[in-house]
């Protein structure tokens, strides 16, 4: 009899998770070893116990933080993970190309196969959707006087001061909100991108308000991209750091890639189109 492990967020998704979990009991009996997420769990202990019983893969339930929080506990360990978004934003799901609906999405997990995805580390903090460093808030770009920021990069090497409002890294082509701050982003890629937001002026602020909010990239005259591996930045005053959404403290920072951090589930983009195309399909079929 195979075995199968999962780790269930029950609160996820305003309970989501609570009620995938009954659903999944029943969807594999015996075969199933379940992990609910609590506080202080030891996430890597119980993955390296199911590995030792032959554990065939590991079914995550929950949103992005829950997805975050295994991938750094799991990390460079060679069993597959599968992800059922339950959360929010979902944009690591997203990434991966996998569709909305959980059931359809465990399915996937139980039958694919799996491929390394790269992660983040900036001073010591591991993410998977990236990082921010801003002046004030989520994206300060109608600021009056930039900051004066140095940049060094390597792989390629890059090395430049720059004046910016602020400035993200990404892992993912979609974080946060579902804002497209990085179109050429893939989590499959071994690079990360630094995309410097540079001055923007009345008329380029209102336009790039819009951008985002009607879920559209960045214009490239307001934006500077550089795919890299490693990295320092460091600027004249403090800026706030961020990553995958939480505060983590000021500059300066050290930034690394994490090429072949876990193994995960995904659909190649073809796939993935296929399964959007039946959502829609399903979608309209519903609403009419």
């Amino acid at each position: 009899m195979r075995r199968i492990g999962a780790i269930v967020n029950p609160n996820s998704g305003q309970g989501r998770g609570a009620q995938l979990e009954r659903w999944l009991k029943l969807r594999l009996g015996e075969e199933l070893d379940l992990l609910e997420l609590t506080e202080g769990v030891d996430l890597a202990g119980w993955a390296r116990h199911e590995m030792s019983l032959g554990c065939e893969r590991i079914l995550v339930y929950g949103g992005d933080g829950t997805f975050r929080a295994v991938a750094e506990a799991l990390q460079g360990m060679d069993i597959p993970l599968a992800l059922v978004a339950t959360g929010t934003n979902n944009n690591i799901a997203r990434a991966l190309g996998l569709p909305p609906d959980p059931h359809e999405a465990t399915e996937i997990g139980l039958t694919r196969n799996a491929k390394w995805i790269t992660a983040g580390r900036i001073n010591g903090y591991f993410f998977l959707e990236g990082a921010g460093i801003v002046l004030e808030g989520p994206l300060a770009l109608a600021r009056t006087v930039p900051a004066a920021v140095e940049i060094e990069l390597e792989e390629p090497d890059f090395h430049e001061t720059v004046s910016a409002y602020t400035m993200t890294i990404s892992n993912v082509a979609v974080t946060g909100a579902h804002l497209p701050l990085a179109p050429d982003a893939d989590i499959r890629d071994p690079a990360l991108y630094l995309n410097v937001y540079r001055s923007l002026g009345p008329m380029g602020t209102i336009r790039t308000g819009l951008d985002l909010a009607r879920k559209r990239p960045v214009r490239p005259e307001f934006v500077s991209r550089h795919p890299f591996m490693r990295g320092r930045i460091w600027a004249s005053e403090p800026l706030n750091v961020h990553a995958d959404g939480s505060l983590i403290g000021t500059l300066p920072a050290e930034v690394e890639s994490i090429p072949h951090a876990v193994r995960v589930v995904l659909l190649d983009p073809a796939q993935a189109n296929g399964a959007a195309d039946r959502d829609l399909e399903a979608g309209s079929v519903a609403s009419g």
